[in-house]
């Protein structure tokens, strides 16, 4: 069983790479919109919240104020609205976050975003006595159950009441796409559409959903802003959905342009994933040798020892070293049984 030569791969088949920011490229594409905020707002913010606020005021801010340290972990769409029980000038933010996986520190990171706001507002001489409100709300649309707490205080252990005082009170909002049912989408059409979406990109009941989108895009009444989110629809499907061009193809020729949007949506993307290639296929390559050699140590094992135990196979996909990999295959070919070669990866573990 001979390793794989890498020194003569030139690329990976980079069709098959996903784009990375697809689902947080049409999250902020949805949320640019006041219209859309408005809507998502009044349908599905708690009514104690809400009831404060004056929803014709909003004001959409894409850039955000996070330092390029912390940008990988946000989608940066932030609304300030005013209050409508106060006299004074006073604006409150929502921190609209996406998450498409499940994520621990979804609190940590939403309360970084908090601090970075306020001492923004204070180097910029924007700041009064008080602080504004940022409300956190975290968009989740996972294939997997949200598990996390949505406590910050439940990150500590702590070993005394007495230090309860000293930990921050906080929660983020969780909008949790996954667990919703489909009529809790029916708020308005365009609410419709987005839950739809987003739930089902990751499914092949998409295949009969994006029917049910494309009939509700059809009732929109600005046939503008119609062909606006029909493009995002129909790019987000191509890169993140589970069906063919041919097939996205089929269901969007229903509207006047439809065939060449997604052709043009196409080449676009193909454009961009050689430009991502381009810039990444070292990185890519190395990857492919490290996860490959994984691969066929472990197919080895199997073939000449025994099964692996799943801690061994857990210790074998935690090596990133393709020179180490590439020894301990050699070893798995020498020694006689797998308790052997479990001293071997041990050794290799612990220098």
């Amino acid at each position: 069983m001979p390793l794989v030569n890498y020194h003569s791969l030139a690329y990976h088949d980079f069709m098959t790479f996903k784009i990375t920011d697809a689902h947080d490229a049409c999250f902020k594409r949805f949320f640019s919109h006041e219209e859309f905020v408005r809507d998502f707002i009044q349908y599905y913010i708690p009514d104690k919240i809400k009831s404060h606020l004056d929803l014709s005021t909003i004001e959409i801010d894409m850039e955000g104020y996070i330092s390029q340290e912390f940008k990988e972990f946000y989608s940066d769409v932030v609304a300030s609205l005013s209050f409508l029980d106060s006299n004074q000038d006073v604006e409150m933010y929502f921190l609209f976050e996406h998450k498409s996986t499940p994520d621990l520190y979804a609190r940590l990171q939403t309360l970084n975003y908090q601090v970075q706001k306020w001492m923004y507002m204070l180097k910029n001489k924007q700041l009064g006595k008080q602080l504004p409100i940022i409300l956190p709300v975290v968009i989740y649309h996972g294939k997997t159950k949200w598990k996390y707490s949505l406590f910050f205080e439940d990150y500590f252990d702590l070993p005394s009441e007495a230090f309860k005082e000293f930990i921050p009170k906080y929660r983020h909002i969780l909008h949790d796409i996954h667990s919703m049912g489909d009529n809790s989408f029916k708020t308005s059409t365009i609410m419709e559409i987005f839950h739809l979406l987003l739930k089902y990109v990751h499914y092949p009941e998409l295949d009969t959903k994006i029917q049910e989108i494309y009939d509700l895009i059809e009732t929109l009444p600005d046939e503008d802003r119609a062909k606006e989110y029909l493009k995002i629809i129909v790019r987000y499907v191509l890169i993140a959905g589970l069906l063919s061009t041919e097939r996205v193809v089929q269901h969007t020729k229903r509207f006047p342009g439809g065939e060449e949007m997604v052709g043009t949506a196409a080449q676009e993307i193909e454009e961009k994933v050689k430009q991502e290639y381009e810039r990444n296929k070292e990185k890519w390559v190395s990857e492919a040798k490290i996860a490959n050699t994984q691969d066929l140590l472990i197919e080895l094992l199997e073939e000449e020892l025994d099964i692996p135990s799943q801690s061994m196979l857990d210790n074998v996909r935690s090596i990133n070293s393709y020179e180490i990999l590439r020894g301990l295959f050699k070893k798995a070919r020498k020694v006689n049984s797998l308790e052997e070669f479990a001293q071997e990866l041990d050794r290799v573990l612990k220098a």
